[in-house]
């Protein structure tokens, strides 16, 4: 939950950068992105009741813990009041929030049919800078893509990973694929940040690097270690552009260190991931 406002972050600080003009963060819009994060889950569970009912009989609806309907209530409820706030930040933005719900409904459809459910997992993702953009602005441009991009290779890459490495003996090029998009997602989020500025587009790659090189030697085993270091590092890629472009914007005085955007876009990356690995400690993320 953490890393979806850090998702949304990243395309509202690049969308008011591009403005131009001083802006308000969008408070409700994060809100929004949480209820729909959060009714992705209840959806999931409901769809997946009789699954678990035969394949994980210890979660929470097999064990009669709760009414399913409740779940299907709770999920289409969050949907309801999560495009209600996305409304109030403009037809753009609407419209990618209802792309994003029926990105979840596919996922929740197909995933355990085709291991293909990863790329409507990723493009899950991508929505979530895209509508952080359009809120500050009425139309996107090329800037909002760069972390949507990033944020769909590495979820993809996640998966995958998470896929493969739970499996017996997997073929090397396999696990190198996997490992490799993890680093290309970098790749795609540094490249905005390079091309503003040479000298320091390539800061926000120390703590993605860091932390994607600990999930991949201290974290690679058990499977759900693995999951939860990844997940938990969704945040380091939106720190690729963020860190380094907010820096930027210090140096050359479009930015001053008394400004909330600022402290946002320094602290939203770290504060996010440092919160996800404390709430894997009370939940799994897995």
């Amino acid at each position: 939950m953490p890393s979806v406002l850090s998702n949304l972050g990243v395309g509202v600080f690049l969308g008011g950068v591009a403005g131009g003009d001083k802006f308000a963060w969008p408070w409700w819009l994060m809100v929004a992105g949480v209820l729909f994060y959060i009714s992705g889950n209840f959806l999931n569970d409901w769809a997946d009741k009789n699954w678990d009912k035969e394949k994980r009989p210890e979660r929470a609806l097999p064990r009669g813990l709760f009414p399913a309907w409740l779940y299907l209530v709770l999920g289409v409820g969050g949907f309801v009041v999560g495009t209600v706030l996305a409304a109030l930040y403009g037809a753009g933005v609407l419209w990618v929030a209802v792309i994003l719900m029926g990105l979840i409904v596919l996922y929740t459809v197909i995933h355990k049919k085709t291991p293909l459910s990863v790329v409507p997992m990723g493009l899950c993702r991508s929505c979530l800078p895209l509508m952080g953009y359009l809120a500050m602005r009425n139309q996107l441009t090329l800037l909002a893509f760069y972390p949507a991009l990033a944020l769909l290779v590495y979820i993809i890459a996640l998966s995958l990973s998470a896929r493969w490495e739970s499996m017996g003996k997997i073929p090397r090029e396999k696990i190198l694929f996997s490992r490799a998009l993890l680093i290309f997602s970098g790749i795609i989020a540094a490249a905005l940040p390079m091309m503003m500025n040479p000298m320091l587009g390539w800061i926000g790659w120390i703590p993605f690097g860091i932390w994607l090189g600990i999930s991949l030697k201290k974290y690679r085993s058990p499977v759900s270690a693995h999951v939860s270091a990844l997940l938990a590092g969704i945040p380091w890629v939106d720190w690729i552009a963020l860190l380094p472009i907010v820096l930027t914007l210090l140096g050359h005085k479009k930015i001053g260190l008394s400004d909330e955007t600022f402290w946002i876009a320094i602290l939203l990356a770290p504060v996010s991931f440092v919160l996800g690995r404390l709430l894997q400690k009370v939940a799994p993320a897995t």
